[in-house]
């Protein structure tokens, strides 16, 4: 739009050295070739205006300055040129460099009327030059209008890239909270499933009892179930529209003894302390239960046949879950994404918790810990 404008100044300010020389030819006044040729200079010399705006006009109203001397007596077209040159400077000068072309103007109009010998001295000076003013106020309104134009522009353009910015966070966010999910249900659902079904394998193959092998097997399906649910419900969170009802609800605090029941397969259970009936916001509650399922999953994974404690607690405002385990015995590995223990890290992040995990001097363990603080409490 800019160079749109420029480039319509442009042919106007060109058109207007053409009328002009072809008036002072037409009124053939004494010297009317040299007059001629400053007139089209006073309106070629604004073509520099998108370079130095205030050197053209100051040039231009010089222009004309000689070419008032050369010719006291002004055309029609070389009086509307003068107030063209007015209105230019105040579009395409700031305020104060506006200014100073401005009293170069008035100062060429004040040398006119002392030189045209038939002129009305300072009536006519005073009448040139409040139409000029007019003329270069209009400008300077103009290039005001069009400054206030041009901010809003970029302000609406910065705004809207803030605006997919924060979309593209969210975005992000969003993405990385789906991938904490899926990989909680999945990496625990099917590190169950593959201890399981090898347990239940060796178990075949060493001839133990049929009801050794179907508490094998039993795991393997319910631990397939909850977590085909589990994908369930977040594929039904991603959905646009809720016709089928509301999903299930998410795991929790007293989903917890049947999460280390079926661990329970693969592991040996210790202690479990857990305080099923204490009342958490829901996203608290659903990243304590990842992270104890994330928890007892890296213990069947990397010590399978290990001593287990799982100890959940509420109290002072904060909620603090624990999970040890002792060295695992010979058995069945999975081998880990190492995903497992950074998803833990940004749940608690999330929540402005601390975790601290490491080996011990028999085993392993995990401690979490949450506060209740509404402050700090995001969406799950």
């Amino acid at each position: 739009m800019q160079l749109l404008r420029d480039r319509a100044l442009d042919a106007f300010v060109v058109l207007l050295a053409a009328v002009e020389v072809a008036s002072v030819l037409a009124a053939d006044p004494p010297r009317a070739a040299a007059a001629a040729v400053v007139s089209a200079v006073s309106a070629l010399v604004l073509l520099a205006h998108r370079w130095q705006p205030l050197a053209a006009c100051v040039a231009a109203f010089a222009a004309l300055t000689l070419s008032v001397a050369l010719t006291p007596r002004s055309t029609l077209p070389q009086f509307f040129g003068t107030l063209a040159t007015f209105a230019i400077a105040g579009a395409v000068n700031r305020e104060r460099e506006a200014v100073v072309a401005w009293l170069a103007g008035a100062g060429m109009l004040a040398y006119a009327a002392w030189v045209d010998p038939v002129g009305g001295g300072l009536g006519d000076f005073a009448l040139s030059l409040a139409f000029g003013t007019t003329m270069w106020g209009a400008g300077l309104l103009v290039a005001r209008r069009a400054r206030s134009t041009a901010a809003a522009v970029r302000r609406a353009e910065d705004a809207e890239r803030d605006r997919l910015e924060q979309g593209r966070r969210a975005v992000e966010e969003e993405r990385a909270r789906i991938a904490r999910e899926l990989h909680d249900v999945v990496s625990h659902g099917l590190s169950v499933v593959v201890l399981q079904t090898v347990a239940a394998r060796a178990a075949l193959h060493d001839g133990e009892p049929a009801a050794a092998v179907d508490r094998h097997l039993d795991a393997v399906e319910e631990t397939a179930r909850d977590s085909l649910g589990d994908m369930r419900r977040m594929l039904g969170l991603l959905q646009a529209d809720d016709a089928d009802g509301p999903s299930a609800p998410a795991p929790g605090l007293s989903s917890l003894p049947a999460l280390v029941d079926r661990a329970s397969a693969g592991l040996r259970i210790g202690a479990v302390d857990v305080d099923t009936g204490a009342e958490l916001p829901g996203g608290i509650e659903l990243a304590v239960y990842r992270i104890v399922q994330e928890a007892l999953t890296n213990a069947a994974k990397h010590a399978p046949g290990s001593s287990v404690a799982v100890r959940v607690q509420v109290a002072d405002g904060r909620v603090t879950a624990s999970v040890v385990n002792t060295a695992g015995g010979p058995g069945p590995t999975v081998p880990g994404s190492g995903r497992g223990l950074v998803g833990m890290r940004e749940r608690v992040a999330l929540y402005g918790g601390t975790l601290a995990a490491g080996p011990t001097a028999d085993g392993y363990a995990l401690t979490a810990s949450l506060p209740l603080d509404a402050d700090v409490v995001a969406a799950p």
